[in-house]
């Protein structure tokens, strides 16, 4: 396995899926039954919930946007850390939208097969994102440093 190669799909799904919400991306670049151990609540298993998941968020942020902050690929597996940005103006698991933008970082840990994503962790990710729309004990908002 190149893992070059396998940063470069990486890569790739995040600025057409993720980003710009190009679906058909998914059917080239994930196997069908990946597993996504991050999926929003309700998601199906394989393919499917992947493509729930992003749907949703980019339902409740029309205008999300992930951001690799630094990325790094050993074999079969690409890590990332990321930062997530969108506006709030759709609902997200019960929660109505603020209309406010909101910011999370987070790592996210992919295991690729023959080039195809087979797994998914995310590190940080929901924790943030929970913070940032003021949900349970995650609700303080974090201060900004500096």
């Amino acid at each position: 396995m190149s893992a070059e190669r396998n940063l470069a799909v990486v890569r790739e799904v995040y600025d057409r899926f993720v980003n710009r919400g190009e679906f058909e991306v998914c059917d080239v670049h994930y196997r069908t039954d990946v597993v996504d151990h991050g999926g929003l609540p309700g998601a199906p298993d394989g393919i499917a919930g992947v493509k729930y998941t992003i749907a949703g968020l980019r339902r409740a942020f029309p205008d999300l946007h992930v951001s690799i902050d630094a990325a790094s690929a050993h074999e079969d597996y690409v890590v990332i850390h990321c930062t997530w940005r969108g506006t709030f103006l759709g609902d997200l698991l019960g929660v109505r939208p603020t209309g406010e933008p909101v910011e999370f970082r987070g790592v996210v840990v992919w295991r690729l097969e023959e080039y195809r994503m087979a797994e998914r962790w995310a590190i940080g990710v929901d924790n943030g994102m929970m913070a940032a729309l003021g949900l349970g004990f995650f609700g303080r908002k974090r201060r900004k440093r500096g």
